[in-house]
């Protein structure tokens, strides 16, 4: 795994987050995310996300689930936060991942000898929307050996004169099924913003060939 962290140039810190961590039935569990806002007023809300997620993931092996619960505690305990994730669990013997997200960009799946696409997964509404409740979904996909998995945040993509699809598909260009310090070296290189003005996340990870 490889991971890179790049706060919004004005503020400094903000409402992105990643975690990756072992759950005690073997499962892998990775989450990226983005709590609305900047500097300290989504920092600080950002903190209790993470470990609220955490808490919750000893609960079930299937992010919708922990999604779903997550987005409970949300709208009860902190009203005035949005915030879009995507949470993914991967099988103890790795060939497996499921994963669902909450208004999150979908991630990206690059395996040997094919090129990197965005994963066809449902992308059900973001935590402590005020929209009425619906059923959160999860998507179970294949982990061949050398493939690789990148999740990020929207600040890596987007541009105000460039449309959204067009970031993905330059972002896609950069990402192949190696090494995952390799990998986010050439995605912030490639596509990153030299000055961000939202903080940039980025998180590969790659099964062993």
């Amino acid at each position: 795994m490889a991971a890179r962290y790049l706060p919004s140039d004005r503020f400094g810190v903000g409402g992105d987050w990643y975690d990756v961590f072992l759950l005690p039935t073997g499962w892998l569990g990775i989450v990226i995310g983005d709590v609305a806002g900047h500097g300290l007023a989504s920092a600080v809300p950002m903190g209790q996300v993470r470990s609220a997620l955490r808490a919750h993931s000893l609960s079930s092996n299937d992010p919708a689930e922990v999604l779903a619960l997550l987005d409970r505690d949300i709208r009860h305990f902190n009203c005035d936060s949005f915030t879009t994730a995507v949470y993914a669990t991967i099988s103890p013997d790795r060939s497996q991942a499921r994963l669902a997200s909450a208004g999150h960009l979908r991630p990206i799946l690059a395996v040997p000898g094919q090129s990197a696409t965005q994963l066809p997964m449902a992308v059900d509404l973001p935590l402590g929307s005020r929209a009425p409740r619906r059923a959160r979904s999860t998507t179970l996909i294949d982990l061949p050996p050398g493939a690789l998995l990148l999740l990020y945040t929207d600040g890596l993509i987007e541009r105000r004169d460039r449309a959204i699809d067009k970031g993905i598909a330059a972002l896609a260009g950069h990402v192949h099924a190696g090494d995952p310090e390799t990998v986010c070296t050439d995605v912030m290189s490639g596509v990153g913003p030299e000055q961000p003005a939202d903080d940039v996340t980025v998180l590969a990870v790659h099964r062993w060939p």
